[in-house]
């Protein structure tokens, strides 16, 4: 097992029982089949929008043909089938009300399956097959992952999915555990090749446990991370796509590391920490800097030199623009000392 399921620091997992005493009761005139999508029922003309309700047809006992509207049977989690897709059908045995669970797979299709017993035709001539009245059919666009066993699979009709699975050292993954055992690992993305992929797809969130996954970035990162980017032991969330934004509202956004926060552009390695520090580092020589223009613009503002013929000695008259001087480094002092407090305010103590 992994380093997560294997820590001592977890609790133990209790187990249900295998045995039951309840009952459950029954209807002899509870029905199930396979049945076909005629139409999708929306809501109106303008917007098509509905509840998921359905026309079907399925076959009774007697070999006949019958119309049904149907419900998804839960309402929190299903998939809209399509006119000419075929369903599993389940009658209640009390209401006789009609419902579907899910649609019949076919060989790994997700977009359009068409596949069902008796097709419908919105044309007289009998050659276009009815899809609906607003959904698009790109059959050769997405297909269905290509699933490991054990695999727990959400994926759309137009190639986005989540994968719930995990690195096997049995089979060959674009994902290997680091410690070589079974661990965790979910994929959300949008792509349309049947395994995930950072080059193709159009945007994905990977969570790994410890799996090695090699990251396309396109530049380089700061030396300390780059040796570990495609190879990193421990758990990270990874988003690439083409674009990432992130956006608050009303609040904050907050990046915190335990170690550095890296951004880093084709011109730049930028570690915040060495940014800070060359800063302050920048700032405490620009101080040495100022006292020293202050020393020599006072010594220079009040330097005096002899009047030849007269006997006496008088301040040059470069002395307005000494004073000028020591005026503007005492200025350029007191901001800089002001930058030091306000970064030094950031430093972690």
């Amino acid at each position: 097992m992994s380093k997560y399921s294997d820590n001592d620091n977890l609790p133990s997992l209790s187990k249900g029982s295998t045995s039951s005493t309840s009952k459950q009761e029954s209807f002899n005139n509870t029905d199930s089949g396979i049945g076909s999508v005629v139409d999708i029922l929306a809501g109106n003309d303008e917007n098509f929008t509905g509840v998921g309700d359905i026309l079907a047809s399925i076959r009774n006992d007697q070999g006949r043909l019958t119309t049904h509207t149907l419900s998804p049977i839960n309402p929190h989690m299903f998939t809209i089938p399509l006119p000419n897709e075929k369903i599993h059908c389940i009658k209640d045995g009390v209401t006789g009300k009609w419902y579907y669970t899910g649609i019949a797979g076919e060989k790994g299709q997700v977009n359009y399956l068409m596949n069902a017993n008796n097709i419908t035709y919105k044309n007289e001539e009998g050659d276009i097959p009815f899809h609906g009245n607003t959904f698009l059919p790109f059959p050769d666009s997405a297909r269905s992952l290509d699933l490991f066993e054990g695999d727990v699979i959400m994926q759309s009709r137009y190639g986005a999915s989540l994968r719930f699975t995990a690195a096997n050292p049995n089979i060959e993954q674009p994902w290997v555990s680091s410690t070589n055992s079974v661990s965790p690992i979910t994929i959300l993305r949008n792509g349309y090749l049947p395994t995930e992929n950072f080059n193709t797809d159009a945007a994905g969130i990977w969570l790994t446990s410890d799996q090695h996954v090699e990251i396309p970035l396109a530049v380089d990162l700061p030396s300390a991370i780059q040796q570990t980017r495609d190879t990193f032991d421990s758990g990270q969330v990874i988003i690439f796509s083409d674009r990432v934004m992130l956006g608050s509202r009303s609040a904050d956004i907050v990046l915190a590391s335990k170690e550095t926060i890296a951004l880093c552009t084709p011109n730049w390695q930028h570690d915040v920490d060495i940014v800070l520090d060359t800063m302050l580092e920048l700032i405490e020589e620009v101080k040495k800097l100022s006292t020293e223009v202050k020393t020599q613009a006072m010594a220079s503002a009040q330097q005096t030199f002899p009047v030849p013929g007269v006997g006496s000695t008088l301040l040059s008259v470069q002395a307005p623009r000494f004073s000028t001087s020591f005026q503007n480094a005492l200025k350029v002092e007191s901001a800089i000392m002001k930058m030091k407090t306000n970064i030094e305010a950031l430093k972690q103590k």
